[in-house]
């Protein structure tokens, strides 16, 4: 059409008349769509009224820190409920490149400057308000940092209401077991609790069945939402808190496996790894590979 003729013809003459004006007016143009995509990213958290994920991919440090600040500085608006922020963070091989590098480093680093602590087991309750914990999904294989924000008039009408619906919650682990425990805490804190609280053998092969079982709950959990079937909010709750379970099941089986090279074999300790094992000798020293690991376990077993 003839009109969009002449714009097209107007540009292109501004192009050669003067460069850099249009340069100029393209470089202001693309500051002020950056600061609306900021701007409208923390406007989108402050008036979440449910948990909701916003994915940082694409956003320099700059970025990440204004967001925080935008929406963190103050409290929230009065919410019925406590609500989780999740952030991703960061991905695997396919897609880490679309991710800052230091992008967790740098949003946790913001949030301490505006008073929130990490708390490896918060969750969905205003006593948790001003938290936040790093999480990895290794369904998805994502990073996030799951954040529970400051919320205004959050008095004791707000805890009362958020106190009743926890009554009525049953969850799925009870938060003083130590399944929980396990659960949700840090592998720092989890090896100091194996090492104070499962001194012995047999204590350590009940934690590694604990760890499993919790290992079987995650992958339930994840086949639900695989599935596309929504999680009532006890399994949300815990699927949020869980972490790190391959790697405290490995350092289980690691320290376990000490008390059998050592010697440090309690007499019934002794007569259960015999009956555990004896099937697993037999077919060790069928296998020329394995036959080394065969005799190692019957000389440790043999101990006195």
């Amino acid at each position: 059409p003839p009109a969009f003729c002449t714009v097209i013809l107007s540009l292109f003459s501004a192009a050669i008349l003067n460069p850099v004006a249009l340069l100029r007016r393209f470089f202001f143009s693309t500051i002020i769509l950056f600061f609306k995509m900021v701007s409208g990213m923390a406007a989108s958290i402050r008036s979440s009224l449910e948990s909701s994920t916003f994915d940082l991919a694409g956003h320099d440090a700059t970025s990440i820190q204004s967001i925080t600040h935008d929406a963190f500085s103050t409290p929230s608006p009065p919410l019925d409920q406590m609500i989780r922020i999740t952030f991703v963070v960061g991905a695997g091989k396919l897609s880490r490149q679309k991710y800052d590098a230091k992008a967790m480093q740098i949003l946790t680093a913001a949030l301490r400057e505006l008073d929130y602590v990490e708390d490896r087991g918060a969750g969905c309750s205003f006593d948790c308000a001003g938290c936040f914990k790093t999480q990895h999904d290794t369904g998805k294989n994502l990073f996030t940092v799951v954040v529970f924000p400051k919320v205004s008039g959050s008095g004791n009408a707000s805890n009362n209401a958020s106190g009743d619906a926890n009554e009525e919650e049953e969850p799925l682990l009870p938060t003083n077991s130590p399944g929980y425990k396990i659960a949700v805490c840090s592998i720092s804190t989890f090896q100091s609790l194996l090492s104070s609280q499962c001194p012995t053998y047999a204590q350590k092969r009940k934690c590694m069945e604990c760890i499993e079982g919790l290992m079987d709950l995650l992958q339930s959990t994840e086949n639900k939402l695989m599935g596309g079937l929504p999680l009532d909010s006890a399994e949300q709750s815990l699927y949020d808190e869980i972490g790190e379970l391959k790697e405290k099941l490995a350092y289980t089986q690691k320290e376990a496996a000490k008390h059998v090279d050592e010697g440090l074999l309690t007499v019934q300790e002794k007569e259960m790894l015999v009956e555990m094992n004896q099937k697993r000798i037999a077919t060790l020293m069928k296998e020329k590979s394995s036959a080394a690991v065969a005799e190692k376990l019957k000389k440790a077993l043999a101990r006195k």
